[in-house]
């Protein structure tokens, strides 16, 4: 895995937090995908490797990729504040 500034917004999950299954394959949380980036994994393929999420079918790829992108732009901020699962954030396909 090629260590990179780490994305550091798995931090900012409260324990509290439910998270959703990403990749019903392997059951692979979004809090797995948010840690394994805060520890450097910063691509679909990084969090493949690191935990097999994304490696079966594939139909969980575009929810690991929108994880790694927000906690990117919270890396990128260098804001301090809670992150809300994307759970409740819609998705653009496509785009």
């Amino acid at each position: 895995m090629r260590r990179s500034r780490s994305l550091v917004c798995a931090c900012a999950i409260p324990e509290t937090t439910a998270s959703m299954i990403v990749c019903q394959c392997l059951t692979t949380n979004e809090t797995t995908i948010r840690h394994l980036a805060a520890q450097g994994a910063d691509s679909v393929g990084a969090i493949g490797r690191a935990c097999g999420a994304g490696t079966d079918c594939g139909s969980c790829l575009m929810t690991i990729r929108a994880v790694l992108d927000q906690c990117r732009d919270v890396a990128l901020e260098g804001a301090h504040h809670t992150v809300r699962s994307i759970a409740f954030d819609p998705i653009a396909v496509g785009a």
